[in-house]
């Protein structure tokens, strides 16, 4: 289980790297799958479970993904 700090790290990392609109797509669709087993992220958001910081990191990386 990942800290949220280490989640951001992996999810810089990815951002940062010089892989394909596919594989970073990949990447952090794996990474939010781990988030939600990890911070018991609800299907609905709106149903706040997670911390503002969870929901946050949560956020910033779904918006990241490339379309």
């Amino acid at each position: 289980m990942r800290t949220l700090k280490q989640i951001n790290a992996v999810y810089e990392k990815i951002m940062d790297s010089d892989l394909s609109d596919r594989v970073k797509s990949l990447k952090l669709q794996k990474l939010l799958n781990e988030m939600i087993r990890t911070y018991n992220i609800p299907a609905n958001m709106s149903d706040q479970n997670a911390t503002d910081d969870v929901t946050a990191l949560y956020r910033k990386i779904s918006e990241s993904i490339p379309r």
